[in-house]
């Protein structure tokens, strides 16, 4: 009766030293968080090692940074030596390229193939959107050698799931950050001082995620062998635009609103990868049912423990506030 006991418990442990691409961006950087806080191994794999973020990273305790570039197979074999868990990541918005976004997918697989002894490999993704039906009126965006993309931040990632197999994946579906308010979106000033924010997301629930609870999960999914061949999603909160622009307004103390425009419209207003996140936004909405089930909150707080309280959240981010000059 002991000997199972004992490997079962050894093999809840998971990997003994867990490499992470991406470690100074932000979905990275919450994954060596979360797994140096759980007592792991970490190895941070960064392009820059001396960079600020880098430095911070490497104070992080049972962390090492390692230096290697997605562009160089060579590196990344080096940067994985000695690592038996691996959390894969490229990042799509640098140059907005699924070519090279896919490629980074395949060097890194490569790597990984090449350096072997693997227990665990933790991809972070998204969906298959350009062939869902209810995404057939959505312009297409680019067309690839695997068949045109409507949404070349998804479809780029799901399609590079091919070059990982015969390893021990598992495939976590994320979703759209509240962190996003930093960056990509913007609360512009009205003319009565209060603020809003446009975005093509209708009037039902969508899923939004903390970086923190992402963090969490991730690291979660390493200790649970039982997920290797399961495509999950993570989520902090499901809720609508509406209800996230009462929960920013308690928490900025400022009155912000939500301004809601037709996914053609927002696709027209020209910035770069418009037209790539009304597709987004489109299929967000029109995929809802599905897009939330695979999101479920009761599951991502089982893996992750506890979900992190968006009002506290937006009360630490650097929101985005502009005046209608600026937008």
């Amino acid at each position: 009766l002991m000997g199972p006991c004992i490997t079962k418990e050894k093999e809840s442990e998971g990997p003994s030293r867990i490499a992470v691409l991406g470690a100074t961006g932000q979905q990275g950087g919450a994954v060596v968080a979360s797994l140096a806080a759980r007592g792991k191994k970490v190895v941070a794999i960064t392009r820059n090692a001396e960079s600020e973020k880098a430095r911070a990273v490497a104070k992080l305790p049972g962390v090492e940074v390692r230096k290697a570039d997605l562009e160089d197979v060579e590196s990344l074999k080096k940067a994985f030596a000695g690592c038996d868990g691996a959390f894969v990541l490229a990042n799509f918005w640098e140059g907005m390229d699924a070519v090279k976004e896919m490629r980074h997918y395949q060097n890194a697989a490569t790597a990984l193939k090449a350096v072997g002894g693997w227990r665990h490999v933790v991809m972070s993704t998204l969906e298959e959107t350009a062939t869902h039906p209810k995404m057939q009126d959505a312009p297409d965006i680019l067309q690839h050698e695997t068949g045109p993309m409507k949404v070349p931040h998804f479809d780029g990632k799901n399609r590079s799931h091919k070059f990982f197999d015969g390893l021990p994946m598992t495939y976590l579906y994320t979703s759209c950050y509240l962190e996003n308010f930093t960056t990509f979106f913007a609360c512009t000033e009205q003319e009565d001082g209060s603020y809003q924010f446009t975005l093509p997301l209708g009037a039902g629930p969508i899923a939004w995620t903390i970086l923190e609870d992402v963090g969490n999960m991730t690291a979660a999914i390493f200790e649970k062998p039982d997920l290797i061949g399961q495509t999950l999603g993570s989520s902090s909160l499901h809720c609508s635009c509406e209800q996230l622009a009462q929960i920013m307004s308690k928490a900025t103390g400022k009155t912000i609103t939500y301004n809601c425009v037709p996914w053609k419209t927002f696709a027209s207003f020209g910035f770069p990868g418009a037209e790539e996140l009304a597709n987004m936004f489109k299929f967000f909405t029109d995929t809802q049912e599905e897009f939330l089930a695979i999101r479920d909150l009761r599951r991502c707080q089982q893996l992750g423990g506890k979900l992190m309280d968006p009002i506290a959240t937006f009360r630490k981010l650097p929101l985005r506030f502009e005046d209608p000059a600026s937008s």
